[in-house]
């Protein structure tokens, strides 16, 4: 792995940033490390969590603040929900939620970060006093109704599908003779799909009535249907990333005029190796996703990440080095980092919700470029 963790995990973290003219800042970092597992397995839960860290460390190394943070770090066993503290002279104790956000209190951590899982997370929050946060990093099925301590730092999931229907609403009223289908897969991920489209539809005030669901299934006659269209200027939505399916689709977009014809879909869609270039991009596409294209032109970050671990363009150290980061600035009403955006949504009697997502428009005269996502009425 490149990373010599298991030495530092017995202990505290100092990280001087500046000069400090107050107390120091006591963060915790909660991540199924496996200590006790044999690194040669190579398991994955032990690699992300080495990753992230890397990344988590990165940031704080390179930032300039007036804080001084200490970090402690625990070990997680996802099997039992316990928390593993390693301390100096190979001691060993482990906590339950209870217990350990009982001594986040006492030692006035402000942010516990961890674990990767949502329930893990919804757990320690669940425990914590008024002064702890507790932030899950990459969870996108996090509840945090009733969980004021709570933070979600990735978006919910379907949280691209509910912006793309904002974006079609809008694109509606512009082109009123432009017409919206959605591809039904048959499944209920498609079913959840649409559902969240048809929501920001209707936010942005599209009328839902008039959007079109065709059948997208393998056994689905589209190259017929498609065939026998009236050619309109049509946006065609494809809100999951199965193969098939947007192979077989992007056949039938084929024998319409390119100029009257956009795929809507997700990142995972655009990015997949497995379609063929030409059919997926003869069109204008709209998609959306997570990440930010820009990360990948941030070389300094990803130098210091490749110092770390060995290797660089890590998605689980990216991650852990912009988490640092948006701690760190601790900006109320949102933060842009190299990787990702945070758009803070707070629920009522809950915590807070990263709601921030990307949208970007390629077009084959002028290439890809951003979109700004509609605000609600």
């Amino acid at each position: 792995m490149g990373i010599k963790i298991f030495a530092v995990l017995t202990a505290s973290l100092i990280l001087h940033q500046g000069v400090h003219a107050q107390s120091p800042v006591r963060w915790a970092l909660v991540l199924p490390f496996q200590v006790q597992a044999d690194t040669a397995g190579g398991k994955v839960g032990q690699r992300m969590a080495l990753e992230f860290y890397a990344g988590f460390k990165a940031a704080l190394d390179s930032a300039s603040s007036a804080e001084e943070i200490v970090l402690d770090l625990y070990d997680f066993d996802e099997a039992t929900g316990s928390v593993i503290d390693h301390q100096i002279g190979g001691v060993v104790r482990n906590y339950n939620p209870k217990e350990f956000m009982l001594l986040q209190q006492q030692r006035d951590v402000r942010f516990v970060v961890g674990p990767f899982r949502a329930q893990d997370s919804e757990a320690l929050a669940q425990q914590s006093s008024s002064s702890t946060y507790v932030v899950n990093p990459v969870s996108r099925d996090l509840s945090v109704r009733g969980n004021p301590q709570l933070i979600a730092a990735a978006p919910p999931r379907f949280t691209e599908s509910e912006a793309l229907g904002r974006l079609a609403a809008r694109d509606t009223k512009a082109r009123p003779n432009s017409r919206t289908v959605v591809f039904d897969l048959g499944d209920k991920n498609s079913v959840l799909q649409r559902k969240a489209f048809y929501t920001g539809f209707a936010a942005n005030g599209g009328d839902t009535s008039k959007i079109q669901s065709w059948d997208g299934r393998p056994t689905a006659n589209l190259a017929e249907r498609v065939g026998r269209d009236d050619l309109i200027a049509t946006r065609f939505v494809l809100l999951d990333d199965k193969v098939l399916s947007a192979a077989r689709i992007l056949q039938g977009l084929r024998q319409r005029p390119a100029s009257q014809t956009e795929l809507w879909t997700v990142s995972t869609t655009v990015n997949s190796p497995s379609l063929d270039a030409f059919l997926l991009l003869r069109q204008p596409i709209v998609w959306v996703q997570t990440d930010r294209l820009e990360f990948a032109t941030y070389d300094a970050v990803d130098a210091q990440i490749s110092d770390a671990l060995g290797e660089s363009r890590s998605r689980w150290a990216w991650l852990g080095y912009d988490t640092a980061l948006m701690l760190l600035t601790n900006e109320p009403d949102g933060f842009t980092g190299p990787r990702r955006r945070y758009e803070w949504h707070l629920e009522p009697n809950g915590g807070q919700v990263n709601r921030a997502v990307e949208l970007y428009r390629y077009d084959p005269k002028v290439g890809v470029n951003p979109v700004k996502i509609p605000a609600l009425p």
